[in-house]
């Protein structure tokens, strides 16, 4: 009997009591999105933050974030597009930023059905796309099913089938997946914007940190790393190719987080894409968005 409590103590209790220290989610959404300054409407699985700028009257560029940046890094971009006579609008996925965590199974599925609903609601009939990273999956999953409303799409170093998530698959690991993911995962999806902080604002910084501590995000992201968000888009981007809608890439042969082999595969896809190769990893562009925002605008001149 001492032994077996012993074992418990040891595997059952100790953890138990880790997993509650390590809790790092004290914030509730609404406290988090208070004087955000983003508009708020109630989407099929929650409210959606975003914004919507510019003038009205002019062409609609929609910029869709990555996998854990929410839309507040596109600010340059924004203003760059403002700049060049665009509507522009950014907003928040699902569990990220100042938008609702959602419950429900977290999937590509999800995350275009969010877009699709968001460009109904701001009644937008042609749209020019950009996406980052996983938001440039979400961009081409919402193409292939509708292409007819598109005149042009910009992917920025796009993930085209899966990505390189460290310690991503201790959170398989039964029964202590939960404790791993908030003791290890989570932790190294914070740390992995430490190389960039000199190349971002304090506030974007502490937006980023901050919205870890609301409550339902350790759960959001174990869902979304664990589902198809990031499953294989090159069908999605044969059929986006196969309509010729004009396409624009720019990506990185020193990434890390995606295969840029697997970007020249969706490329091949595409009749005479605009392609952009810079160097500097899948954060390329931080320190120069002006610049990357402004080559975008230049190509869908052309």
């Amino acid at each position: 009997m001492k032994k077996i409590l012993c074992l418990l103590f040891v595997f059952v209790a100790i953890p138990a009591c880790l997993y509650l220290a390590l809790d790092r989610e004290n914030i509730d959404i609404n406290e988090f999105r208070l004087n955000s300054g983003y508009q708020e409407v109630n989407l099929t699985e929650g409210i959606t933050s975003y914004k919507d700028v510019g003038d009205k009257n002019n062409k609609v560029i929609v910029i869709v974030h990555g996998a854990t940046f929410g839309s507040l890094a596109y600010e340059e971009y924004v203003n760059v597009f403002l700049e060049n006579n665009y509507r522009v609008i950014t907003y928040d996925q699902y569990g990220r930023g100042y938008s609702d965590r959602v419950h429900t199974n977290v999937s590509i599925e999800l995350m275009e059905k969010q877009l699709k609903e968001l460009i109904e609601h701001c009644e937008i009939e042609d749209i020019i796309l950009y996406g980052v990273s996983f938001g440039a999956a979400v961009v081409a999953k919402y193409a292939a099913n509708n292409p007819e409303n598109i005149s042009f799409i910009g992917y920025q170093v796009p993930v085209i089938n899966s990505a390189n998530v460290p310690l991503l698959s201790i959170v398989k690991i039964p029964l202590y997946g939960d404790l791993l993911s908030r003791g290890f995962l989570v932790p190294g999806v914070l740390k992995r914007i430490e190389e960039y902080e000199d190349l971002i604002s304090k506030k974007l910084l502490d937006h980023y940190i901050g919205q870890f501590e609301v409550k339902g995000t350790e759960s959001f992201f174990k869902k979304f790393f664990l589902g198809n968000a990031m499953g294989n888009r090159l069908n999605d981007h044969n059929i986006i190719g196969s309509k010729s809608i004009p396409s624009y890439f720019a990506y990185a042969e020193d990434d890390d987080e995606i295969d840029s082999q697997l970007v020249e595969e969706a490329i091949e896809n595409y009749n005479n894409p605009i392609v952009k190769k810079y160097s500097g990893g899948h954060f390329f562009s931080s320190g120069i968005e002006r610049e990357v925002a402004q080559e975008f605008i230049n190509s869908i001149k052309k």
